[in-house]
């Protein structure tokens, strides 16, 4: 199974609608983790799980949710509320409280992928304004049935994969 992450598009809507077009039957689902800076009602966000970030107008999506997306548990935040430019300590706390497998976030514009404590932390990048890579970014995750490793790919918007960023971990289903 695969999902599509994305983060921090800020106002892209072609973008946003053609990453969806382009994976439409391909993922179990679109994941968007704020700043989208997109109308809930627009057509291109439709479909994508999005949470509210600190540019999007306020209440226009949840701030964070919590979702069993087929056989993995995900918390979305953006990240704002729970202070990640200082540390991913409250976004950890947040995710062991509510027993996900996988945490994405966004807000930093920082591409990166980590585990800590059995829990897989993704950050897709920005696609407008990225901060750590030279190009925009989105992640596709990829767990097979059976699979022993979940992939996270990081791919530039043209749909290249960007190998420097993209990791693989361990994982052993529940």
């Amino acid at each position: 199974m695969k999902w599509l992450i994305v983060s921090d598009t800020h106002g892209m809507t072609r973008e946003v609608a053609d990453l969806k077009m382009r994976y439409k039957g391909k993922v179990e689902a679109f994941i968007h983790c704020g700043d989208s800076e997109l109308d809930p009602e627009a057509s291109e966000i439709q479909d994508y799980l999005t949470v509210e970030g600190n540019c999007d107008f306020p209440g226009a999506y949840p701030d964070e949710s919590v979702q069993r997306l087929g056989p993995l548990k995900f918390l979305v935040a953006h990240g704002h509320l729970l202070d990640v430019r200082r540390s991913p300590a409250k976004l950890l706390y947040r995710g062991l409280e509510e027993n996900v497998q996988v945490v994405c976030f966004g807000h930093t514009h920082v591409a990166e992928t980590f585990k800590e404590a059995g829990v897989l932390f993704i950050n897709p990048g920005s696609l407008r304004l990225p901060r750590n890579y030279r190009e925009g970014t989105y992640v596709i995750l990829d767990l097979e049935p059976g699979q022993k490793e979940i992939a996270v790919h990081y791919y530039n918007y043209s749909g290249r994969r960007v190998d420097q960023l993209s990791k693989t971990f361990d994982w052993y289903a529940e």
